[in-house]
């Protein structure tokens, strides 16, 4: 890999990462019901990136359309989920709560990298026993109350993030920015009907079009384009300022502060994360110390 494309792909990672971090912070300050505020940050989102892929692709877009071919669908299908999913969770558990489980998405693809042929490494399976334990200590403290609900919501979220994850692997050759654009239009389709109404209160229009046509589409894209030019070890570590970013806005602002069980919880599940990446990130530093000494 050129040097100079590995920092550009971390510079376009941790770049999206920061502008997404804001994310859950803008949706709480909204006061439209759940389905109307997803609703408008998805249409907007989805119209946003189809518009960057329009203006990028210009007369290349049925090529690469045609180039992504089978995993269009579901990978749009996956976001489509994820986008929805994420949404109900940051209403119904805390922030802290929701970015802690969707962190754990790097380990459900590494997981469903055995549909691949891979196996994966001893690290995977005990960072995943931790990380198991972790998501317990969350759930086992929501129980009886409706933050349930949103835990299991952000799991299927993580879960789906990961499969979309291991689709965009088998066609990373393509740029997949029009599955982003796709699956935010289908799922503001779903948010449509379930919304009692369309029309947000007035005090809602800045933050919807800061969350729809800035921090998602510009950050969506920058993850989706940075990792292509990463290990997937540093785009795990990458990914976890988020989970360190996002709860901070919203404690700052709301002054939302964590239980004890998901400061537990969490911290696991970042220390496994943490310790998982940096392992394979040495691993990947001596096999290409390795390849430079045979063949440098």
């Amino acid at each position: 890999m050129a040097k100079d494309q590995y920092w550009l792909g971390v510079a376009l990672t941790a770049g999206g990462v920061v502008i997404l971090s804001p994310d859950a912070l803008l949706f709480r300050l909204l006061d439209s019901s759940l389905w109307t505020a997803a609703f408008w940050r998805l249409f907007l989102m989805g119209c946003a990136v189809s518009l960057i892929v329009i203006v990028t692709k210009r007369g290349r877009l049925p090529a690469e359309l045609k180039a992504i071919g089978w995993a269009l669908i579901p990978a749009a299908l996956c976001m489509g989920v994820s986008n929805l999913g994420f949404v109900f969770a940051l209403t119904h558990t805390s922030v802290a709560d929701t970015l802690a489980i969707l962190a754990t998405a790097p380990v459900f693809a590494a997981f469903f990298a055995i549909l691949l042929g891979e196996t994966p490494p001893l690290r995977t399976w005990v960072a995943a026993g931790v990380i198991a334990i972790g998501i317990w200590v969350i759930f086992d403290a929501s129980f009886g109350l409706d933050a349930w609900k949103g835990n299991l919501a952000a799991l299927t979220v993580a879960i789906c993030a990961a499969i979309y994850f291991t689709i965009c692997r088998l066609r990373q050759t393509v740029d997949m920015t029009p599955a982003l654009a796709l699956s935010a239009l289908l799922s503001a389709g779903v948010a449509a009907a379930m919304a009692d109404t369309l029309i947000p209160p007035a005090s809602d229009w800045p933050p919807l079009l800061a969350l729809g046509l800035f921090v998602m589409p510009v950050s969506l894209t920058l993850i989706t384009l940075g990792p292509r030019r990463l290990p997937v070890a540093e785009v795990s570590l990458l990914m976890l300022l988020e989970t360190a970013l996002g709860p901070l806005w919203v404690w700052l602002a709301l002054g939302e502060t964590p239980s004890r069980a998901t400061l537990f919880g969490g911290g696991l599940i970042l220390s496994a994360l943490i310790a998982h990446g940096l392992a394979a990130w040495r691993e990947q530093r001596s096999r290409n110390r390795a390849f430079a000494a045979e063949f440098g």
